[in-house]
């Protein structure tokens, strides 16, 4: 029976190929270099597919030295652990983060999930650090592409920014 990290590795090359295979496909562009459309993308593919191959590479070494007493004793069922629990979260708070960028805006919607993502990781003991890095990280983001890039982020209704 495969493992989670062999299947997860046999899903990254898939869609490596897949992927490589539409940025390839790219329109080529009209002015300057035809392939520049499609470099980033295909780095893209192709290192998910190096991933995947290295993935399943180290789970066919270690399913070698794996002995049967050793596999028993994974097959047992376990309780989520906290790689798993934040894992979960960080899911949950992707897709809340997602449904309210463009309604609160960039700042406080990335100000709340990171926040959310940092008192997982660093607990409330940190909770001053974690406030200040949230909000710094925030701001700067926003003033970085609105400034220096001219790149318009969603903004607050109230306030504007």
């Amino acid at each position: 029976m495969m493992n989670f990290q062999a299947m997860t590795g046999i899903a990254a090359v898939i869609i490596g190929i897949a992927y490589s295979i539409q940025a390839y496909h790219l329109p080529r562009a009209t002015v300057g270099n035809p392939l520049a459309p499609m470099v980033f993308p295909l780095i893209l593919g192709l290192l998910m597919l190096v991933c995947g191959i290295i993935l399943l590479v180290k789970e066919g070494i270690k399913k070698k030295e794996v002995t049967a007493d050793q596999e028993k004793e994974k097959a047992k069922p376990k309780g989520l652990t906290r790689s798993t629990k934040l894992i979960i979260f960080t899911c949950v708070s992707s897709v809340i983060y997602a449904l309210l960028f463009e309604r609160i805006g960039y700042v406080l919607s990335t100000l709340l999930f990171m926040s959310s993502i940092l008192f997982a990781l660093n607990g409330k003991e940190k909770w001053k650090t974690n406030i200040i890095v949230a909000t710094c990280f925030s701001i700067s983001i926003y003033v970085v592409f609105l400034k220096l890039l001219s790149i318009s982020l969603p903004l607050m209704p109230i306030l504007e920014i």
